[in-house]
């Protein structure tokens, strides 16, 4: 019989056994089989502790269980909370008359067409933007001043979606079946193994472009068709059902289902699924701005002191105040950098990341607000789109029309005071320019970031101190619309269509994203075979 245990101190493989033995207060020849499930830093109360949880096999369970407190046996329920595999059901034969299209190459998208070839399926999957090493030349080249912004291959569109350029995080709270079968697949592709027991998992940009070339090449190997510069501009809808799609160069492609994984920023997309009939709501969201700060700082207010051997500190924090909409940080970035992340010349988004080796000396995270659909100012299921748009049009402005995205120091923002035009250096590669933030984003959004920072210096001596800066907007962290569908994930409106991942309304990062798109793919599968 297995048991699980937790909170165990954890150095290195090969104390496992011994600390594990420690902890349940038997000798180390007693424990049989050690398996670690997770491990994360416990730096409560300035003490840096790693902490792990096991299955582990022991001599004389019984008297184990009796006498330890935090030791339970194994269940059938922790092989799916804690990652086992649950494979892509199977279909012995095809239909040939069911030629899946999946457009979009981002998480939900690439696990759509995985789960779809590995059932057998002549699956196509289009994506307007580039492959991965085209997309890095032409974000660098921007970055440098060399290229002009791609409005088709660039941060957010191509291979791999926006979570290409990002900190790659992978943490959730759940390890179910199926999420273990998501981050088995990019050990498969190239990801380090630490992923599938770290609780504060992530990627790094660059580990995540080794891996989508891998990825590529066994969705090729099972038979997908795999297209990039392919802009799909209209749905085929014949008879209320998506029978293929039409690509910007007038081309046609048929086929069902279509599953429609365009991400968070295709504006166009989402106006397309309306044009097809495809139901949607407006959704609520939170805007704000990164704050940044010197990598140092955090690592001193969360560790006590200089981090050492320790990976660079990260935080996740959330205020709610009596007059002050919710904040909360979000997608925080330890050693990483400030990016544009807009396809459009004439708009500026910031975004965050970093490398796998997290070695910048800069900190960033998102410090957003509630922002509510009434906010929008109008009905139309994607006011959210245009409230969002409003917002990015005026920071082009404000950052000068040139790119610059706005900034100002974070004690000058809290006071409401004009900006200092000395800023601290940033991470941004385009430039930023001293503007008053306060009237750029709306009221009650400045005024909860301004209860958040105020309440997170706290927790982290420094957060709204001088050395600070805020970079804005961030504005696109989820979308602010979602798309109606039925139990199996069609629409509720147009037959065989699919609309997946977070610009479907039904993601928030890579592994939801990914999780919505596997899911309705096997869906599909399932259906098929019985």
């Amino acid at each position: 019989m297995a048991l699980l245990i937790g909170n165990v101190p954890w150095e290195d493989e090969e104390s496992e056994r011994r600390l594990v033995a420690e902890a349940l207060g038997v000798s180390a020849e007693r424990v049989l089989e050690t398996d670690l499930i997770k491990k994360s830093l416990d730096a409560r109360h300035k003490r840096q502790v790693w902490r792990a949880v096991f299955r582990v096999v022991v001599e004389d369970e019984d008297e184990v269980l009796g006498r330890v407190p935090s030791v339970r046996p194994w269940a059938d329920r922790d092989d799916l909370r804690y990652g086992r595999e649950v494979p892509t059901p199977s279909v012995e034969s095809w239909p040939p008359e069911v030629r899946p299209i999946v457009v979009g190459a981002g998480p939900a998208g690439l696990y759509a067409a995985l789960a779809l070839a590995e059932a057998g399926a002549p699956v196509v999957l289009l994506d307007r933007g580039g492959a991965v090493d085209e997309r890095v030349t032409a974000v660098n080249g921007h970055w440098r001043g060399r290229l002009e912004l791609d409005p088709e291959n660039n941060l957010l569109f191509g291979e791999g979606g926006a979570g290409t350029f990002s900190d790659g995080k992978i943490y959730t709270r759940r390890r179910d079946g199926e999420i273990g079968y998501i981050l088995r697949r990019l050990v498969d592709f190239g990801a380090d193994p630490e992923i599938l027991t770290d609780a504060l998992a992530h990627l790094g940009t660059d580990r995540v472009r080794a891996i989508l070339p891998v990825f590529r090449a066994r969705l090729q190997e099972l038979g997908a068709e795999v297209r990039f510069g392919a802009c799909v501009k209209e749905l085929l809808v014949d008879g209320g059902r998506c029978v293929g799609v039409r690509l910007a160069d007038g081309s046609e492609i048929s086929g069902g289902p279509v599953f429609v994984a365009t991400g968070h920023s295709a504006r166009d997309s989402a106006a397309m699924l309306r044009r097809a009939g495809v139901e949607a709501t407006p959704r609520p969201i939170a805007i704000g701005a990164r704050i940044e700060h010197p990598q140092a700082l955090v690592d001193q207010g969360l560790y006590g002191g200089p981090r050492g051997d320790l990976p660079a500190a990260s935080y996740r924090l959330a205020h709610v105040a009596k007059d002050a909409r919710k904040a909360h940080t979000f997608c925080m970035c330890p050693g990483g950098m400030v990016v544009p992340a807009s396809e459009r010349a004439d708009r500026v988004v910031v975004n965050g990341m970093s490398f796998a080796a997290r070695r910048s000396r800069w900190a960033n995270s998102a410090i957003i607000a509630e922002v509510t659909v009434e906010d929008y100012g109008g009905e139309d299921p994607l006011a959210g789109l245009a409230f969002q748009d409003a917002i990015e049009q005026a920071a082009f402005e404000l950052g000068g029309a040139d790119g610059k995205a706005p900034a100002q120091r974070v004690d000058d923002f809290l006071a409401g005071r004009d900006p200092s035009d000395d800023l601290p250096r940033t991470s941004f590669p385009l430039g930023v320019k001293a503007a008053p933030l306060g009237g750029l984003l709306p009221a009650a959004v400045v005024r909860g970031m301004q209860e958040a920072i105020r309440a997170f210096d706290a927790k982290i001596p420094g957060f709204a101190g001088a050395e600070g800066v805020l970079i804005a907007p961030e504005t696109r962290t989820t979308s602010p619309v979602r798309y109606t569908r039925d139990a199996h994930q069609c629409s509720t409106t147009v037959a065989d269509l699919y609309p997946i991942g977070e610009g479907a309304g039904y993601g928030g990062g890579i592994v939801s994203s990914a999780l919505d798109g596997l899911r309705a793919a096997r869906g599909v599968v399932r259906r098929l075979a019985t």
